[in-house]
C-alpha cells in the first residue's frame, strides 16, 4: 500500500479519483483498502492507541490495555482494524502479541496530503461553487 513520492502525481490515469487514493495505489478494485485506512482513523479510540505507539517499539497488548484503560476485547477489536488497515504491525513473542506503529506509512500518508494540499492551494478549487461553501463553512461560529 507504500507508494513513492519521487514519483507520485496527483492523477496517475485519466479520471482516476481522488488523488491521495490513487497514490497508495487504490483503485477502484480496491477501494476497499483505502476506506478501512480512513474509517480507522476516525475512531478516537484508535487514535489513542497509535498516539500510545507512537513512541514505543513493540508494545505487549496488555500494556496497551493497562496504560489507555481499554478493555481486553475492546482494545482486540481496535487492534484488528488498526493492523488490516496497515497502521500497525503485530508480532508473537511466545503467547504475547506485540504492536508497534508502521510509520513509513504514517509519514507517507501525511506527506501525499501536505502534497495534496499544496496543489491545491497553488491551482485553486476545481469547481468555484466549492471554494464559495468551503469559505460560507468556515465563517459558521464553531459550537
Amino acid at each position: 500500500m507504500e507508494g513513492n513520492l519521487t514519483n507520485w502525481s496527483p492523477m496517475r490515469e485519466r479520471g482516476a479519483g481522488p488523488a491521495l487514493l490513487y497514490y497508495f495505489g487504490v483503485t477502484r478494485n480496491n477501494e476497499e483498502a483505502a476506506s478501512g485506512l480512513f474509517a480507522a482513523l476516525a475512531h478516537s479510540g484508535r487514535r489513542e492507541i497509535l498516539r500510545y505507539l507512537r513512541d514505543r517499539d513493540f508494545v505487549r497488548a496488555g500494556d496497551i490495555g493497562a496504560a489507555l484503560a481499554i478493555g481486553p476485547s475492546t482494545l482486540s477489536g481496535h487492534l484488528k482494524v488498526l493492523r488490516q488497515a496497515g497502521l500497525v504491525e503485530s508480532r508473537r513473542r511466545g503467547t504475547e502479541i506485540q504492536y508497534r506503529l508502521r510509520m513509513s506509512l504514517v509519514d507517507e500518508a501525511i506527506l501525499a496530503l501536505m502534497a495534496l494540499r499544496r496543489e491545491q492551494e497553488a491551482t485553486g478549487p476545481d469547481d468555484p461553487e466549492d471554494a464559495s461553501s468551503a469559505t460560507d463553512e468556515r465563517e459558521e461560529p464553531i459550537r
